[in-house]
C-alpha cells in the first residue's frame, strides 16, 4: 500500500481522510450528548454535559477551519460517474454540508451567549459570546439551532445511503476512496 499525504485525481489523501472521520465521530458525538441532556436534570451533571456540548461544537469550528482551507489549496478526486448532473449534485450537497454545520454551530454558540454569555472550552480557554444577554435572540437561536441539527443530520442520512449504495450496489470506489486502506 502506498501512502497518500495529499489528494490525486482517484483518491482522497490522508489528511482529507482523517479531518472527514475524524469530524463525522465529534459530530455523531455531540449529537448522541445533546440527545441525552433532556434526561439529566438541573444540576452538576447536566451543566458539565452542556460544557462538553459546548466546547464539541467550538471545537468542531477549530477543525472546520483547516478542513475548509485544505479543501481550497488541494484537488479534489475526479468524479466517478460520467452523469453531471449526479456530480453537481455532489459537489452542491458538499458544500451545502459546510454551510449547514456552521449554521448549527453559530446557532449553538448565539443560544449559548444571549442565555449566559462566554464560556470555557474544555477548560482551555473562554469562548466569547458573540451577543449581549438577550432571552429573544437565545429563543430564535436555540430554535434554529435544533431545526439545522435536524436538517444536518438528515443530509448526513442521505450521503451515507449514497455512500453505501455506490459501494454496494453501483459496485465503484466512492466508499473506498474516502476510507483507509488501497481504493483499488
Amino acid at each position: 500500500m502506498k501512502f497518500k499525504f495529499l489528494n490525486s485525481a482517484d483518491s482522497y489523501g490522508f489528511v482529507t481522510k482523517h479531518f472527514h472521520w475524524i469530524m463525522a465521530v465529534i459530530i455523531i458525538f455531540n449529537f448522541i450528548l445533546a440527545l441525552i441532556l433532556d434526561d439529566f436534570p438541573r444540576g452538576p451533571m447536566r451543566s458539565f454535559l452542556f460544557g462538553i456540548h459546548k466546547s464539541t461544537g467550538i471545537l468542531v469550528v477549530i477543525l472546520l477551519i483547516p478542513r475548509l482551507l485544505w479543501r481550497l489549496v488541494n484537488t479534489t478526486p475526479n468524479p466517478l460517474s460520467n452523469i453531471k448532473t449526479l456530480n453537481k449534485l455532489s459537489k452542491y450537497t458538499h458544500y451545502f454540508f459546510y454551510f449547514i454545520l456552521l449554521v448549527v454551530v453559530f446557532s449553538g454558540w448565539i443560544y449559548s451567549s444571549a442565555r449566559s454569555g462566554p464560556f470555557e472550552v474544555f477548560g482551555l480557554f473562554t469562548a466569547p459570546a458573540l451577543i449581549e444577554n438577550n432571552p429573544v435572540v437565545a429563543n430564535i437561536a436555540k430554535e434554529i439551532h435544533g431545526i439545522s441539527v435536524y436538517i444536518f443530520i438528515t443530509v448526513l442520512g442521505v450521503h451515507v445511503v449514497a455512500s453505501l449504495l455506490h459501494h454496494y450496489i453501483f459496485k465503484d470506489k466512492t466508499l473506498k476512496r474516502m476510507w483507509y486502506g488501497d481504493s483499488n
